[in-house]
């Protein structure tokens, strides 16, 4: 992933292994969250890769909602 300033907005750019995984389609809106550390004052950000393995841990159990979600 890279943010990309476009016309005074900062976009966060996807490679399309990510758009894949998480089943994005153009125009979808997704939520950035900060990562919590022990350290309360220490924040770090998720890597692509611990997003989409969480994503994947937990596909199994959400696939219904999925499913869903998708009609």
């Amino acid at each position: 992933m890279r943010v990309q300033q476009i016309e005074g907005e900062y976009r966060v750019v996807l490679t399309p292994e990510a758009i894949a995984a998480l089943n994005l389609k153009d125009g979808a809106e997704v939520e950035v969250t900060p990562v919590e550390t022990p350290h309360a004052e220490e924040r770090r950000y998720a890597t692509n890769e611990e997003v989409l393995q969480a994503f994947r841990d937990t596909l199994p159990q959400h696939a219904e909602a999925y499913r869903e979600l998708a009609k």
